[in-house]
């Protein structure tokens, strides 16, 4: 293991303000420290500069190079009010809200891990969770071509949960999970509140305004957050499944914490460059850009087992003549292609592309057409990026899974995690010229098995490019990436047209104002 070492001025200092260039290289099996490396290109001489830039509540008053007080005018307080509780019902580890059911996991390498997701008593997906990350440094200087962890196969991110705090991770009426998991000795260690369940308002669910009457019917949106929080040394990654009353199932990862720090080499300072592969945020610290590439393992099974994915691109027609032709030149509709077989190495994402799973044995009501839910990503931001670190390069052979977007393979109880069952024991990696790592979904689907019509798991790879802004520091604004799960064409109508109207403006709203 390479130890990245910082400089700490008092219990409460941000050490990730003061990195040191000294890296000790440690052999865990034997207890011991093997070697001491630097980097390629040497910082300027002398320790960081004890300036404080902070972010915990008893330093904050003191930052130097972001000076500031607690803010003379604070939000006023907004408190979440269910003065008849929560919506949803608990016995034991099962769950039940407005037309889902589902279980909650959970265990030390995934974390959070929904089962029965049902709705309505139809199953959607029967299993899943966050099954791998790998977080690739884009600086070539040494030691960090060697710095990519994989935090669910390396850390865990069961085992690197922590527990949340009532009014401050959630608001509302809570309800928490705990959970058992075991320390090196094998001995059991419980985890309280480390599962964390509440609703919240998301907006206008549905809307219409009738312009002849003046007529108004309005629903507010409300969805059902599960969620977990892994701190995994710097990081701190919220993963949250969110259920809506439409159908849809979102998926997030939330990032916020520290950003990891190195200094800046010798010659960047004296030529008075910024870094190429990163960013000055405080004097002395560079942060290095970086990805963080996520894959979350889906057991789907859309009104039962037997389901067939297609890729969905929505085309623009040709221009052509005559009757039936596109003279007007505004044709375009979705184009729908099968994936027959798990090989080919994945299917990239692409502006507007998603990916429909459909069981050909339900029909819908409505348009006789198979009942399905389509996975569509990028919930923000745009398409995910692709892996950046070059083809056969160490990283992107053990983490070819985020090479594309989605895999596809028939069920297996044995294929678990998509960079392989223990990543941190893959020494000998194949030749560069491989096609992928040496266990994993490059070596599953390099078998072409048939996947239509069969039990069928998604593996989704979406992710984050973050170049470090002088604003993530000393601690990071949370952003989300993510994907959905939506219904499409699995219900025969909107599934929240029965929703009941509430009171006007809700019995805790008032108006404060009016111009």
């Amino acid at each position: 293991m390479q130890m990245f070492l910082y400089l700490r001025y008092s219990p409460d200092d941000n050490h990730y303000a003061h990195p040191l260039d000294l890296l000790p290289i440690v052999d865990l099996n034997a207890q011991a420290v093997v070697a001491i490396h630097g980097a390629d290109e040497p910082p300027p001489a002398g320790t960081p500069a004890q300036t404080c830039i902070n972010y915990h509540r008893r330093e904050v008053g003191r930052n130097t190079t972001l000076p500031c007080t607690w803010r003379a005018h604070p939000p006023s307080p907004l408190s979440v009010v269910q003065p008849d509780g929560p919506s949803f019902t608990v016995t034991g580890r099962a769950v039940a809200w407005q037309g889902w059911t589902f279980r909650v996991g959970f265990n030390p390498r995934e974390g959070l891990v929904l089962h029965n997701l049902c709705h309505g008593g139809r199953r959607v997906v029967d299993r899943a969770s966050l099954v791998e990350m790998a977080v690739p440094y884009g600086d070539p200087g040494g030691p960090y071509p060697r710095k990519c962890a994989f935090d669910v196969g390396d850390y865990g991110l069961g085992a690197c949960a922590v527990s949340l705090a009532l009014g401050c991770d959630c608001l509302g009426a809570i309800h928490y999970f705990g959970a058992t998991l075991s320390d090196a000795a094998g001995e059991p260690v419980e985890v309280p509140r480390v599962v964390c369940m509440h609703e919240e308002d998301a907006g206008v669910l549905w809307k219409h305004v009738d312009y002849r009457s003046g007529h108004a019917e309005t629903r507010r949106a409300r969805r059902l957050i599960v969620s977990v929080c892994s701190t995994i040394v710097n990081y701190e990654y919220i993963y949250q499944v969110a259920l809506s009353l439409d159908g849809t199932i979102d998926f997030d990862v939330r990032l916020t914490g520290e950003l990891s720090t190195n200094p800046p080499s010798a010659a960047e300072v004296a030529a008075g460059a910024s870094p190429r592969h990163g960013v000055l945020v405080a004097p002395g610290v560079n942060a290095q850009v970086h990805q963080h590439m996520f894959c979350c393992r889906l057991d789907v099974a859309i009104d039962g087992a037997r389901n067939t994915v297609s890729e969905v691109d929505v085309l623009a027609f040709a221009r052509t003549g005559g009757c039936g032709g596109n003279a007007a030149g505004n044709a375009f509709a979705p184009t729908e292609t099968v994936l027959t077989t798990d090989g080919g190495g994945g299917r990239h994402a692409a502006p507007g592309r998603t990916w429909r799973v459909a069981n050909p044995h339900v029909l819908n009501p409505v348009t006789g057409t198979p009942v399905a839910y389509k996975l569509v990503p990028a919930t923000r931001g745009g398409v995910h990026p692709p892996l950046l670190t070059a083809p056969g390069s160490a990283v992107s052979r053990r983490a070819a899974f985020a090479t594309r977007a989605l895999w596809v393979t028939p069920h297996d109880d044995d294929e678990r995690y998509p960079a392989g069952e223990f990543p941190t024991q893959q020494v000998a990696l194949p030749p560069a010229d491989a096609a992928g790592g040496d266990t994993g979904l490059p070596a599953w689907t390099s078998a072409d098995r048939p996947i239509v019509d069969t039990d069928v798991v998604l593996w989704h790879a979406f992710g984050v490019t973050h170049v470090p802004r002088v604003e993530d520091f000393p601690v990071m604004p949370a952003t989300t990436v993510g994907f959905s799960l939506v219904a499409d064409g699995f219900f025969p109508g909107n599934p929240a047209v029965d929703l009941p109207p509430e009171a006007a403006g809700g019995e805790a709203s008032v108006c404060c104002g009016e111009g």
